[in-house]
């Protein structure tokens, strides 16, 4: 039968190991890979609230072709967008 303090070294023993362990494998943490670069059809959405209207639009930026799109619910339904015609911000920046 083990003695009262033998049975506290193996468990301040075996404390000290995981621990050693958490610290060791929990001290990397892993990396997050949301936002990767170069992927085809690159598209960053966003909403904002329409001026004077109770819904927001959704602005979806189509950026390799260069295009702002717009998408709004329709007044009949709030079930289906339509959208207005997309902006082409190449031409719209290089106005003078």
């Amino acid at each position: 039968m083990p003695t009262k303090r033998s049975v506290i070294a193996w468990l301040l023993c075996i404390n000290g190991l995981l621990l050693g362990a958490i610290i060791i494998f929990g001290s990397s943490l892993p990396t997050a890979n949301a936002q990767r670069g170069g992927m085809a059809g690159d598209y960053v959405c966003v909403t904002a609230k329409a001026a004077g209207q109770s819904y927001d639009v959704l602005f979806v930026l189509d950026v390799r072709n260069r295009k702002l799109n717009a998408l709004y619910p329709t007044a009949a339904n709030r079930q289906t967008l339509a959208s207005v015609k997309p902006r082409d911000l190449i031409t719209d920046f290089n106005r003078n």
